[in-house]
């Protein structure tokens, strides 16, 4: 589909290409549409599935105004069953012979009660000018116990949409068209929104912001002090055009971004108790999060455990918290109560108006967990987005806090050197990585995970048996442990379109087989990067082969642990052990920035509850707060790397590196403090963090 661009030469036209299925990532928004479900069964429904017990019918309409239809789906929900669902995606009336829908339940138990929501993805058949599309649908149900409307309630949005370019005013802007409110017609609706938006992205962050970058097709608008609109829009969106216009309306400014090294906005607002904060003028001498949430949001909630552990580690050096939550005015009752019952104890602010909340506004907030870091001497954002997400957020706020980092290993870019340049202050020097083109030629024979299907299974993972290799009792060498161990590393990252310059990167870090089919990494490389665009999470055996992911088997942030399935049975599992105790001998085989192949041995050197104190035996501890640390050598890159034991069995993989200082065990120490003395800022000593096989096991065994 071509934009043709009034006064612009042709070479300057550009096409938006058409995308069936996984548009949504692109987007970075939906707009969820309800659906009744009765008992009834639909007039065009010729034939059902056998089996049913207890049926929920649904019609989706699609299509063009002039012909529109309706897609029949069913839900069958036995009473203390599982649910299943079909979609009739060749229009023929009969649910039997279509391609199988993705169902999913995801159980979750909060304030002690359990509730159980369902979400998947579907195909159904949308008329387009050179025939028919099967266009992927996405769909989700809440638990009755969860709101009351649940019971007959089906929720879907679309996943599909163009992706492209536009050149506007001699400038080039990447583009997308949405048909937001799921119609399968691009023209949209009469009146004041027709629910299908032309995207540009104007300031080039890689996002489309919902005030100043979305404009609806059926109205003029103004960019660089032209007003464009866009002309012959056909239901199936091609042939469109924008066009200079006669009209005059106001210019659109583009957004503010808001990035570390930026300012953020200043506001006045009443906390949910009646306190009058001014922001950022009264966190002077403080480093403040700015945290936008919600009570309905479940990853806000999955978010919660570790930002009260932040805040517990460092508010006496300076860590404040001001949340901003988006709740509904008919929700401030349940707030305060939730509040109360997380042990929630900094300020809050909540004007009622959801989504469009003034603070949220002030921010260009349009998803959830979102958060700031803040400078409050300053007044600069000093992190932001998914940096402040899991495990990353402790690094953020010690390095705010204290001046220094003990982040996590993070995965190995494409990058001769870390983020951040040489020590001596240096740009980082970019190095040819081989693998992009074969993944370029994986992405090509569709061998690839693409990023929505991936993070839609992180969300709702698919349990299943996996055939466990036995741990061994046979002693090896070294040199035995370092070949078994180069022989079955993986690796496991991101094969992205980066924002910022449109190119092709692979971001990888270590992983493990633990089955023929399965492998396991550390759950923070499973984070898309900050500029992806368009990506695929991947994974590599040592000849550097692209191995087919079908999605999350179990996992979680707390664990910083992930499992995941393969179409194909051809691994060479380790095994897994959870016989290991202080003083054994433990093995890593990494690539820590970019070095190839470092192997190195050392011993387990304690266990311990996470970030807390060291623990003297692993009894009693929840599995998903148990660490060890370990002298063996590993830096960033090694994350997700395997440790073996000296029969070669996996006792826990690369999560952590944290510098131990003199004074202050776990922070750096500074001038002038304790003991009337200096202290040496060098750390001395550094802690290798590690999560047990004990860990992983028992995220299977849920």
């Amino acid at each position: 589909m071509l934009l043709l661009l009034a006064g612009v030469s042709p070479a300057q036209e550009v096409s938006l290409e058409w995308m069936s299925a996984d548009a949504t990532p692109k987007f970075r928004y939906y707009n969820p549409q309800r659906l009744t479900l009765g008992p009834a069964s639909p007039t065009g429904l010729k034939k059902a599935p056998e089996g049913i017990s207890n049926p929920l019918y649904g019609e989706i309409p699609l299509g063009p105004a002039e012909s529109p239809q309706k897609v029949i789906l069913l839900i069958d929900q036995p009473a203390g069953g599982t649910q299943r669902l079909w979609v009739d995606t060749n229009g023929n009336g009969d649910l039997n012979d279509d391609p199988p829908a993705v169902w999913e339940a995801r159980t979750r138990t909060s304030n002690g009660k359990e509730s159980t929501s369902y979400s998947g993805r579907a195909k159904l058949p949308l008329e387009r000018k050179n025939g028919q599309s099967d266009v992927q649908i996405q769909l989700y149900r809440f638990d009755p116990a969860q709101r009351s409307d649940a019971a007959t309630m089906l929720f879907y949005y679309r996943d599909w949409g163009y992706a492209g370019k536009a050149v506007i005013g001699g400038k080039t802007y990447p583009a997308m068209l949405d048909d937001a409110a799921a119609t399968g017609d691009f023209r949209g609706k009469e009146g004041d929104k027709s629910q299908v938006n032309l995207l540009l992205d104007l300031n080039g962050d890689g996002k489309y912001d919902d005030k100043t970058e979305k404009f609806d097709v059926r109205k003029p608008f103004n960019i660089g002090g032209t007003t464009y609109e866009v002309s012959g829009l056909t239901a199936s969106g091609e042939g469109m055009r924008i066009i200079k216009s006669d009209k005059v309306v106001e210019e659109t400014k583009p957004a503010t971004t808001f990035a570390a090294g930026g300012p953020p906005v200043a506001f006045e607002a009443v906390t949910t108790t009646g306190q009058t904060i001014r922001f950022p003028g009264d966190y002077q001498g403080k480093t403040v999060l700015l945290d936008f949430w919600a009570t309905w949001c479940g990853p806000c909630l999955r978010e919660l455990p570790e930002i009260r552990k932040v805040y517990g580690e460092f508010h006496d050096k300076g860590f404040e918290i001001l949340g901003v939550s988006l709740d509904n005015a008919d929700s401030l009752e349940k707030l305060a109560q939730f509040i109360k019952q997380n042990e929630m104890p900094w300020p809050q602010i909540c004007d009622g108006k959801g989504w469009q909340a003034e603070i949220a506004g002030k921010y260009n907030v349009h998803s959830i967990p979102s958060a700031f870091l803040v400078n409050g001497t300053t007044g600069l954002i000093t992190a932001a987005g998914s940096e402040l997400r899991g495990t990353g957020l402790r690094d953020a706020v010690e390095k705010a806090v204290t001046g220094k980092s003990s982040a996590p290993s993070a995965p190995a870019m494409v990058k001769a050197m870390p983020e951040g340049g040489t020590p001596g202050g240096a740009a980082p020097m970019l190095v040819e990585d081989p693998l992009i083109a074969k993944a370029q030629d994986a992405q090509k024979s569709g061998r690839l995970l693409p990023s929505a299907a991936f993070l839609a299974s992180r969300e709702s993972p698919t349990p299943g048996p996996v055939d466990l290799a036995r741990p061994s009792t046979v002693p090896l060498s070294g040199r035995q442990i370092a070949r078994l161990a180069r022989d079955r590393y993986l690796s496991a990252g991101w094969f992205y379109r980066c924002t910022r310059c449109d190119h092709w990167h692979v971001k990888l870090s270590g992983a493990y087989p633990i089955a023929a089919d399965a492998f396991a990494t550390a759950w923070h490389l499973s984070d898309p990067p900050d500029t992806l665009k368009e990506g695929y999470f991947v994974a590599v055996d040592s000849g550097g082969r692209f191995l087919p992911i079908v999605g999350v088997i179990a996992g979680d942030v707390r664990s910083d642990s992930i499992i995941l399935r393969l179409t194909e049975a051809t691994l060479k599992p380790l095994a897994l052990s959870t016989d290991v105790e202080v003083g054994d001998t433990a093995y890593c085989l990494s690539n820590p920035l970019q070095e190839k192949n470092y192997f190195s041995s050392g011993i387990v050197n304690r266990f311990l509850v996470n970030r807390d104190k060291g623990a003297k035996s692993v009894e009693g501890i929840p599995p998903a707060d148990l660490r060890m640390n370990v002298s063996t050598d590993w830096a960033p890159g090694s994350s997700g790397a395997a440790l073996l034991d000296g029969s070669g069995n996996v006792i826990g993989h690369v999560a952590t590196i944290s510098p131990l200082h003199e004074g202050n065990p776990t922070t750096p120490a500074t001038a002038g403090g304790g003991k009337g003395g200096r202290f040496n800022n060098d750390p001395l000593l550094i802690l290798h963090g590690a999560i047990p096989s004990r860990t992983v096991l028992s995220l299977l065994a849920k």
